[in-house]
């Protein structure tokens, strides 16, 4: 196998090592998937492995879900219709399936993030062991790109956390941190970076079984399920909060209920027969695929600069300097620090000025009380950004971002000011989000480098930046 490797300790231990080449993350491809039963199938069948630990080889995490690219390219091309499509949806909801009935006590362990099918791959071990790391997060995020789970989430999850916990989880895409998850139900064991493999195996030597809740007489579903007095208020509500946020428009939350609903009714394998008809039919809507084109495969293209003109040099500011020092402003000089820019922060006084790197040193605070940084990246990072009223010390900077009041008057002084100190190929930038932007460039004697860098607020909160082209730019 290319993407898994097993090593078998001298306890009959089999530790999987979950590796595929080329990639700085692990993701499900179509060749992970089809490898898949063949890992299993050496797990069940070898007698000299005992137990299995499953862990990643990747430094920056467990397995961040499917490649929407490969995968739905995968189950939708071919020919084979709706019945090759559920046969290729199938491959790997069966093979966990055959993963957790294996007969063999099998463990996960966590040593970074694990996201919609990663997750789901945790979720068919018997035991779950994640590393206490604010980087690592667990969670099944598919709605967001117009899909539900479909590797047996919709019907693991609720059965290990309840209905009601389950389908807020999977309605929001939301996530959770290392002890989030074991306080939800979600995993076993968080344990100090590194001994997430150690800590697994004293599990299987502690005398792990290998079989999970739901396949014993006496398991019930938490909370209660669709014909308990309880339970069943889950779906009423439900189905009334999917309609009227949606509107009946988004099939993904519809057909992830309807999975949830019919799937808690039926044993296990009918379950996620029933989950793996309702993930292609979902994957076959025109919003599906829309959404996975727009919200991953454009965006990942993005990313990696495919509108990029050929033959220009990636920008790389070392230093940038804002004017206005508001709440926008602040915002934005904090981005730039956490990105290792030096920020020249100006106002008109220096009490406003002050004032907008106080707003900086209390978003970084708060970084601090979460332990995202130390007390010597905390000064640093405060260090970096330069409160001020002296235009003279924009010279060197690679960007000036103009963040005042939106008045034509006051944005034409500024630009004049500013551009004053800008060597040649700097750019000038204006935040606004009123005025066009090629009427403001009518003030800068260097239009050609004058562009609208729109940022939206809270700027810590909204991760989204506008890059808006003048006439002459």
């Amino acid at each position: 196998m290319e993407n898994f490797k097993i090593d078998v300790d001298a306890d009959g231990i089999a530790l999987v090592t979950f590796d595929v080449p080329g990639q700085s993350m692990n993701t499900l491809t179509n060749g992970v998937m089809a490898e898949l039963p063949t890992l299993v199938e050496r797990l069940k069948t070898d007698d000299a492995i005992k137990g299995a630990v499953i862990t990643s080889g990747k430094a920056s995490g467990f397995c961040a879900g499917a490649d929407l690219g490969d995968i739905s390219g995968g189950m939708l091309a071919g020919g084979g219709g709706l019945q090759g499509a559920y046969d290729a949806g199938w491959r790997f909801n069966g093979a966990l399936r055959a993963l957790e009935t294996c007969g063999k006590p099998v463990a996960a362990a966590i040593n970074g993030l694990a996201l919609g099918g990663g997750l789901e791959l945790a979720l068919a071990c018997h035991y779950r062991v994640v590393g206490d790391s604010p980087k690592i997060q667990l969670g099944l995020p598919e709605i967001k790109v117009g899909l539900f789970p479909g590797g047996g989430g919709t019907q693991r999850l609720p059965r290990l956390i309840g209905v009601q916990a389950a389908l807020m989880a999977m309605t929001a895409g939301s996530s959770w941190r290392p002890n989030d998850a074991k306080g939800a139900g979600v995993v076993h064991e968080v344990v100090a970076p590194g001994t997430e493999v150690e800590a697994a195996k004293a599990w299987l030597k502690a005398g792990g079984k290998g079989v999970q809740p739901w396949d014993t007489k006496e398991f019930k579903i938490p909370g209660g399920g669709p014909y308990h007095p309880a339970g069943m208020q889950n779906f009423l509500v439900g189905n009334a909060m999917i309609r009227k946020q949606s509107y009946g428009n988004f099939p993904a939350a519809i057909n992830l209920m309807k999975a949830v609903y019919e799937g808690l009714q039926v044993p296990m394998d009918a379950a996620l027969r029933i989950e793996t008809r309702y993930f292609i039919k979902t994957l076959m809507t025109p919003q599906a695929q829309a959404m996975i084109r727009s919200l991953f495969l454009s965006k990942q293209e993005l990313d990696k600069g495919a509108v990029r003109p050929a033959g220009i040099p990636k920008s790389d500011p070392k230093k940038v300097t804002v004017i206005g020092a508001g709440m926008m402003g602040a915002g934005i000089a904090y981005v730039q620090a956490l990105a290792g820019i030096e920020t020249i922060l100006i106002d008109r006084d220096q009490d406003a000025a002050d004032k907008g790197k106080a707003h900086v040193a209390d978003l970084l605070k708060k970084r601090l009380s979460k332990g995202a940084i130390d007390q010597a990246k905390y000064d640093a990072l405060l260090g970096s950004v330069t409160a001020t009223t002296d235009y003279d010390l924009i010279k060197g900077s690679d960007l000036v971002i103009e963040a005042v009041f939106e008045n034509r008057e006051i944005k034409a002084d500024v630009t004049k000011r500013a551009e004053a100190q800008l060597a040649p190929g700097a750019i000038f930038g204006s935040n606004t989000s009123t005025l066009p932007i090629t009427g403001l460039a009518e003030a800068s004697v260097r239009p050609e480098d004058f562009i609208g860098i729109h940022f939206f607020s809270p700027v810590d909160k909204m991760m989204l930046v506008e890059i808006i082209l003048g006439e002459k730019t």
